[in-house]
């Protein structure tokens, strides 16, 4: 198994540990789960440069990466409206039905020989769903309007997903 990949991986098992830190009830809590929630978002970043750069892009990396990063942003969300934070559950919602949709269209879209590659929104979007758990996790001001914009992006993001290849859905439809 290469790094990149590695990499990957220990951002999947650093999530536990984030979980189990947001549960918590204090501040040193909070801190701990933000600093864990910051290494395993860079691992995102570190992860896919790395694999570009050394040419050590694998299927499984292109598996496993989204799952990952999925998985990073959506679980605290989600442990985030159980503990009734200052975070909107339409606006996670919305975000889990982005991701839901988009990565069954992919696996359609993979089935019949085509790559759906991210767009720049989705990309932007990432990174505000990052900011928004961050400041959510530190219950730091804006966290709920940052999440409403990761949520508005999200559907934005998704949307053009589906418009720009519309080709492939009306081919399977």
């Amino acid at each position: 198994m290469n790094l990149p990949n590695r990499i990957t991986l220990s951002r999947i098992l650093m999530i536990p540990v984030l979980l189990v830190l947001m549960a918590g009830d204090s501040e040193a809590y909070r801190l701990a789960a933000a600093a864990v929630f910051g290494v395993a978002a860079l691992t995102d970043f570190v992860d896919g440069l790395l694999a570009r750069r050394r040419q050590e892009v694998t299927d499984f990396g292109r598996f496993i990466d989204p799952i990952a990063d999925k998985l990073l942003v959506l679980l605290p969300l989600i442990m985030l409206c159980w503990q009734r934070a200052d975070v909107s559950v339409a606006a996670v919602l919305i975000m889990l039905a982005r991701e839901i949709i988009v990565s069954g269209f992919r696996l359609v879209a993979a089935g019949r020989g085509s790559i759906i590659a991210a767009e720049w929104s989705g990309k932007i979007k990432t990174l505000l769903q990052l900011l928004a758990v961050l400041l959510l996790i530190l219950r730091l001001p804006y966290g709920y309007h940052a999440a409403w914009l990761a949520a508005i992006l999200s559907a934005y993001s998704g949307v053009e997903i589906l418009v720009r290849n519309r080709a492939v859905l009306e081919e399977a439809l």
